[in-house]
């Protein structure tokens, strides 16, 4: 009489490399499914803090390259004439440090100021209508820890450009640790001076 005895040698090997492949591929899984989790969190995380994060540009680069870009198209005026010819030509303006306003010409547009003298530019007797750019020396390296409170221009209506001069050596990053209440209605330029300039 022949029995038939089932091969239980291979029915267990099968078993416990199914069984050891399957925890191997649990494993393989939640590592994969943890590592996915992080990566979509460090990019949320990063894109939350470039959003927040003002746009920052070195001004004569700037320039430059919207110049080339103006020169092959037809536009003859745009928004960058406009701040060059704030920055380059004389223009109606106010100098106010210190608490002291200086006024000449009518309906100003430049506004020139230093860090110290921010917290004070709702000052009544600056004529703020016709305002388009606010130019802010920075004098000396201490000055890069103060902070750039953009909440301060709410009053400047026709305030567009944000432009800081610098004697000192200075960077987009610098300037951007130093901006607090960001509004993107404002462009953010820089420009480091030669310390003999006067400006």
């Amino acid at each position: 009489m022949k029995t038939n005895i089932p091969n239980q040698l291979i029915n267990l090997q099968t078993n416990k490399m199914f069984e050891k492949s399957n925890v191997t591929m649990r494993i393989k899984v939640m590592l994969l499914l943890m590592f996915a989790m992080i990566c979509a969190n460090m990019s949320a995380q990063v894109r939350l803090e470039s959003e927040d994060a003002p746009v920052i540009r070195e001004l004569n680069t700037f320039l430059n390259s919207e110049r080339g870009m103006r020169l092959s198209s037809s536009n003859t005026y745009s928004d960058v004439k406009n701040l060059e010819d704030l920055i380059s030509n004389v223009q109606p303006s106010v100098y106010f440090y210190s608490g002291n306003v200086k006024t000449y010409g009518e309906k100003p547009k430049n506004l020139f100021t230093d860090l110290s003298s921010l917290s004070q530019l709702s000052n009544p007797s600056i004529l703020k209508n016709n305002i388009e750019i606010i130019i802010i020396s920075i004098s000396n390296s201490s000055e890069l820890n103060g902070t750039l409170d953009m909440s301060l221009f709410s009053s400047y209506k026709n305030l567009k450009y944000i432009f800081l001069t610098s004697k000192v050596n200075v960077s987009d990053r610098t300037i951007s640790r130093m901006i607090q209440n960001n509004n993107e209605k404002y462009s953010v330029f820089f420009r480091v001076e030669d310390r003999d300039t006067n400006q």
